[in-house]
């Protein structure tokens, strides 16, 4: 891999990785303010069946459109010869992603807020162990963009 790419994809990535961090901070403690400030049994809420029905419908629609949105992004440049179109079209693919599985996770977090059912903080502690296995390791990217390989242009 040229110096140049190393030095994109690096610069890229630790990008992500500081987008990662804070919003995986950010749902970490907002979880964690949530379940210590509301009191368990302390609000009636009737919507308490219908969002144990639809956070989790949320969850798995917002992980397969962004699964569904980051491969079709990476297709439309699968044919690319220029590393630096393929990170670009990585780290903008991956913005997305983690942003549609935070919003899921966040939306789940509410939930327990408006009915303090505990199902609802299941629900975020599952999302957060998805989200923690998004983070981008560069060996990864680099397999998946197949950067290893001699380009020729």
């Amino acid at each position: 891999m040229k110096p140049e790419t190393q030095r994109k994809l690096t610069g890229n990535l630790t990008l992500i990785r500081i987008i990662f961090g804070a919003f995986l901070f950010g749902i970490v403690s907002f979880l964690t303010v949530m379940s210590i400030i509301v009191v368990p049994g302390s609000q009636q809420a009737n919507i308490n069946e219908l969002l144990q029905l639809i956070a989790p419908i949320i969850m798995v629609i917002a992980v397969s459109t962004s699964i569904f949105l980051r491969k079709s992004m990476l297709s439309k440049v699968h044919n690319e010869t220029n590393p630096l179109s393929l990170i670009k079209a990585y780290t903008s693919s991956k913005i997305i992603q983690i942003g549609l599985v935070d919003a899921s996770i966040i939306f789940a977090i509410v939930c327990y807020v408006l009915t303090t059912n505990t199902f609802f903080i299941a629900l975020a502690g599952i999302g957060i162990l998805y989200f923690i296995s998004l983070f981008p390791l560069q060996k990864k990217v680099i397999q998946q963009l197949k950067l290893d390989q001699p380009i020729e242009f």
